[in-house]
């Protein structure tokens, strides 16, 4: 079986009060601290691998979770922004996907799952068949 964490990243700073590259958006205090957060509540959930979107805030998320797991960051280009359905592991484990507020929500509806928040630092936690069937499907809201 294989078990997806689909991480929404963590409160960035609002882009009408950024006016540098959207990519370079960096989180903020309370961002922070939904990160680490994020990274004590999953650190014992058996993840081997964390991707994330090339978003500084993507990145910023789930370097603390990356650190606590002591595995390596991956940067994937199709967890960006705008990239739609998002293409999910398939390998036996868990695994963790940093990506965006219209990615996720774009993926669950192609899976069929019935979702109705997505909020910032939140985790949609996906437990898929081999045959890339979602078998369980649970919402993580944010702690902060």
């Amino acid at each position: 079986m294989t078990t997806v964490y689909l991480i929404r990243h963590a409160e960035a700073l609002a882009r009408e009060d950024w006016s540098e590259d959207d990519r370079d958006r960096p989180l903020t205090e309370k961002g922070r601290k939904q990160a680490f957060q994020l990274a004590q509540r999953l650190r014992k959930s058996g993840i081997r691998e964390v991707r994330t979107s090339p978003a500084h805030r993507c990145r910023e998320t789930v370097v603390p979770l990356a650190t606590a797991l002591g595995v390596e960051l991956l940067v994937d280009n199709d967890l960006f922004e705008g990239s739609g359905v998002l293409k999910l592991p398939t390998g036996e484990g868990a695994y963790a996907l940093c990506s965006h507020g219209d990615n996720i929500p774009a993926t669950l509806d192609a899976l069929g799952v019935k979702w109705e928040k997505c909020k910032k630092g939140s985790v949609w936690k996906l437990e898929l068949a081999k045959t890339g069937k979602v078998l369980y499907a649970e919402y993580i809201p944010p702690t902060s």
